[in-house]
């Protein structure tokens, strides 16, 4: 009689050997998106410690709401609902604190600082200040609106196999005008806040 067993247990052997192999393998191939992960998670939380509050917040949140799910034997369909749901909430709640903020334009901001100073001097600064600051909204508004049209040209282009490079060409061409503009006039106007 032959004794198969030292056998099978061989070959359960090698094969826990490979599947362990394979997940250090997997952990070592991690190692640099954990390294991203943290990276991220550093400059997160030195721009704005809110959204790593709110990242944490959410991944605490979730691992609570499977927690409970489990104990209670909810459904994996309304766990992971839930578990979406307050996520959703969670940054939902950063967004509108993000928001409520005031908006800090880039485009033109110091082109604008600089005419706020030298055009309004010598005249009521509260009547006229207004008014450059709604010439310079408008332009920036007319120039998101153009790359938004540009930008559904370029969309349909690429639906109907259309050369959509080509209508690319032209606002591609006016976003890079406009960036060095904007570069140029910081170089021309200066520092405009000691003012």
């Amino acid at each position: 009689m032959i004794n198969y067993s030292t056998g099978n247990n061989l070959d359960r052997k090698t094969k826990l050997q490979k599947i362990q192999l394979a997940a250090s393998m997997r952990w070592q191939e991690s190692i640099p998106f954990l390294l991203t992960v943290a990276v991220f998670l550093i400059a997160v939380s030195l721009k704005n410690p809110i959204l790593l509050f709110c990242l944490l917040m959410g991944s605490l949140l979730v691992i609570v709401i499977r927690q409970v799910g489990n104990q209670v034997h909810l459904p994996k369909k309304w766990l992971l609902i839930c578990q979406i749901l307050a996520v959703a909430v969670i940054l939902s709640a950063f967004w509108l604190d993000y928001f409520a903020a005031p908006a800090h334009a880039q485009f033109f901001g110091k082109a604008e600082d600089f005419f706020k100073n030298t055009l309004t001097q010598g005249t009521d600064a509260g009547n006229t200040q207004p008014a450059v600051s709604l010439v310079f909204n408008v332009l920036r508004a007319l120039y998101l609106l153009y790359i938004a049209v540009a930008l559904i040209g370029v969309v349909n282009a690429v639906r109907k196999d259309e050369d959509w490079q080509s209508i690319a060409r032209t606002p591609l061409l006016v976003v890079v005008a406009v960036t060095i503009a904007d570069v140029l006039t910081g170089f021309i106007i200066g520092d405009t806040s000691g003012s």
